[in-house]
């Protein structure tokens, strides 16, 4: 399941070391369908992986060996730093005000 936000950007859910929260994306994001027609993107030549990241997954059909060596040394040393840091959460309480009780 992909999640995108306003201006496009996907968000790949993570699991999380917690068995109450399945899904991580950003708070703006929503759950679109793939059937609108998204501004075309020209596709990558470099080997950055970390701009290779942020190119559309359709784009990944046409990557060389190279492209896909420079993604995947890229999603390992982010995972490799994700693993190194502890986990974190964050918590919002809403509480309801009632006016005019003391």
């Amino acid at each position: 399941m992909i999640y995108r936000d306003e201006s496009g950007v996907e968000y790949v859910p993570v699991p999380l070391p917690t068995h109450e929260v399945t899904d991580a994306v950003a708070v703006d994001a929503r759950r679109v369908s793939r059937s609108h027609v998204r501004k075309p993107m020209p596709v990558y030549a470099g080997t950055d992986g970390a701009e290779l990241a942020a190119q559309p997954r359709s784009h990944r059909r046409r990557w060389t060996d190279r492209q896909w060596l420079a993604f995947e040394e890229h999603v390992r040393l982010e995972t490799d730093l994700a693993e190194s840091d502890p986990p974190a959460a964050a918590v919002w309480v809403v509480r309801r005000h009632d006016r005019g009780t003391a």
